[in-house]
């Protein structure tokens, strides 16, 4: 694996009809699948059951128990963290905060900020126990970065129905 793996979002939403396609072209690959492209595959097969809705919680925890190394085990955090935010659900900004920083030193420099911008902006996200509709990662920052503008004019926010003994004396 490369680092460029830990940069990359793996969280754009398939519909039902592509995540079954995408889960039956996996499993059959799956089969035959030496050990270089176990990994991968496997995590296809994650992502594509998380879009069917079913529990992948196990699935994250048989990865990461599987992993033989930092990176895998940063990677497997950040995409379950993706995963979750792609339907502003609780617990996913706290994996991808774990991944990034068990990926701190396999970062290039580039990805590194790349990364780091970009969970800072998904910070601004209001996530729930409910899941959302799922979102793509151009539309969440979208959504961060204004629920981030809003919270800045909250500081300024003139109330107007507030006492105004000071103006009619």
């Amino acid at each position: 694996m490369t680092e460029s793996l830990l940069s990359k979002w793996y969280a754009d939403p398939l519909n039902t009809d592509e995540a079954r396609q995408q889960l039956q072209e996996v499993r059959s690959k799956l089969m035959h699948a030496h050990e270089q492209n176990y990994l991968s595959l496997r995590i296809q097969e994650v992502i594509a059951r998380f879009w069917l809705d079913r529990d992948i919680s196990g699935d994250i925890d048989n990865l990461q128990a599987t992993c033989k190394d930092e990176h895998c085990r940063a990677l497997i955090k950040l995409i379950y963290g993706q995963l979750l935010i792609s339907r502003k659900l609780k617990g996913g900004l706290e994996y991808l905060q774990q991944g990034f920083k068990q990926a701190t030193n396999l970062f290039p420099a580039a990805d590194y900020l790349e990364v780091m911008r970009r969970h800072e902006r998904l910070n601004n996200l209001q996530l729930t126990e409910k899941p959302a509709k799922p979102q793509a990662l151009q539309d969440l920052l979208i959504e961060a970065d204004v629920i981030k503008k809003l919270k800045g004019k909250e500081k300024y926010h003139c109330d107007i129905l507030a006492d105004n003994k000071d103006t009619v004396g």
